[in-house]
């Protein structure tokens, strides 16, 4: 499977969601979904409480709807703070296959698999308590270069290239960290990025017309880089288009808000639903094409 980038189009597309993230336009004045956003309710901004619950949170950020995800894990900051706390998971749980730990965590949050989150939780506070003090704030300033900052967090379970680019993302947008190169890390795409990047003409597979859901998945690392060369080109940082195209993957194409979009008029979905006059827009048959 190869892609054919239109290097032109990709500046167009970047170009728009800068602009309109910047200006809050349509879909991107729906920023409170955004993880930058999600503090437990009486937790001082960047606080060690404040970085807890975003190390712990984000590396659960697969598998189910983010904003769903979000909310049952201020519940359980909110009611059991503890589990927020590496030394105190270390203290109250005795491995990481506590079948308690398993209900507290994975199962109250709803994740995909829950022993694996169980697992992770327990994994990430011992690494966390033995080499960073049970503090995230000394691992975000540990490393002033973006690159070996990523390159560690993707070294607690959870974090791979999209969960460990969003808590970069909030990193440095909360200002928790100010690290150098930033631009030099790939943009955390998922599989809403690349239909999106499909759907605008920004690439094109050499092998298929319409890919597969699967497909999308195969060809995230790619619009990773050309995504964030073009950004780089543009003389953009990633961290606002990335965040415009989270917003519009997860708030309008699921449900075709297109009207609201910045894309609408160079993405296909959207110049047919927004050009679409056909009563089976009452009917709730409009194109589906995600």
């Amino acid at each position: 499977m190869s892609l054919t980038t239109n290097a032109e189009q990709a500046k167009i597309v970047i170009s728009r969601l800068q602009s309109a993230f910047a200006k809050r336009e349509g879909l991107l004045q729906e920023v409170g979904d955004l993880v930058e956003n999600q503090i437990p309710e009486g937790v001082q901004p960047l606080s060690r409480d404040h970085a807890l619950f975003l190390f712990y949170t984000v590396a659960n950020d697969h598998g189910m709807k983010s904003s769903r995800l979000y909310a049952r894990s201020k519940e359980l900051f909110k009611l059991r703070r503890y589990l927020f706390d590496p030394h105190k998971v270390l203290k109250k749980y005795r491995a990481p296959d506590d079948p308690e730990l398993l209900e507290d965590t994975g199962k109250f949050l709803g994740t995909r698999y829950p022993k694996e989150t169980a697992k992770g939780w327990f994994r990430n506070s011992e690494k966390l308590e033995k080499q960073y003090a049970g503090d995230p704030r000394k691992l975000f300033r540990e490393f002033p270069d973006a690159q070996a900052l990523i390159k560690e967090i993707k070294e607690f379970r959870g974090y791979g290239p999209k969960t460990g680019g969003l808590l970069l993302r909030a990193v440095v947008g909360l200002g928790f960290a100010a690290p150098s190169n930033v631009e030099k890390v790939l943009v955390p795409v998922d599989i809403h990025d690349s239909r999106i990047s499909f759907f605008t003409g920004v690439v094109k597979s050499d092998d298929c017309e319409q890919p597969s859901s699967a497909d999308y998945y195969s060809y995230v690392p790619d619009i990773q880089k050309i995504l964030r060369d073009t950004c780089s080109a543009l003389g953009f940082d990633w961290l606002d288009v990335d965040r415009a195209l989270w917003i519009i993957g997860s708030r309008g194409c699921v449900k075709q808000r297109c009207s609201l979009c910045p894309l609408q008029d160079v993405c296909k979905v959207g110049i047919k639903v927004t050009q679409s006059k056909l009563p089976s827009t009452q009917t709730g048959s409009q194109p589906n094409l995600f």
